[in-house]
């Protein structure tokens, strides 16, 4: 069985379990120092806000990683060497 695209793939994308596991640790991270500022008593309305738009930001961005990244690995293109001479995207 050949193996040239999934070869290809790896190699123009980067370790997405590793991105995933390092975003994770984000969210953890965000959601901790929440809590233990809850925990001193010394979480203002200011942290709600930048904590909410810190979690908002983050997660825009990974749902449109995620979309784009599905996107990707849907496009035939993606996983051939070349796109198809009659493709239409090709000739722009």
């Amino acid at each position: 069985m050949n193996n040239d695209g999934a070869d290809r793939l790896d190699q123009k994308w980067p370790d997405l379990a590793d991105l995933v596991t390092r975003r994770m640790d984000e969210y953890a991270e965000l959601w901790q120092g929440a809590a233990a500022k809850l925990r001193e008593g010394s979480y203002r309305s200011e942290d709600l806000l930048d904590d909410w738009f810190r979690l908002c930001g983050k997660a825009a961005r990974d749902m449109t990683a995620g979309v784009a990244l599905l996107w990707a690995t849907g496009r035939p293109d993606t996983w051939a060497a070349e796109a198809p001479a009659d493709d239409v995207r090709s000739e722009r």
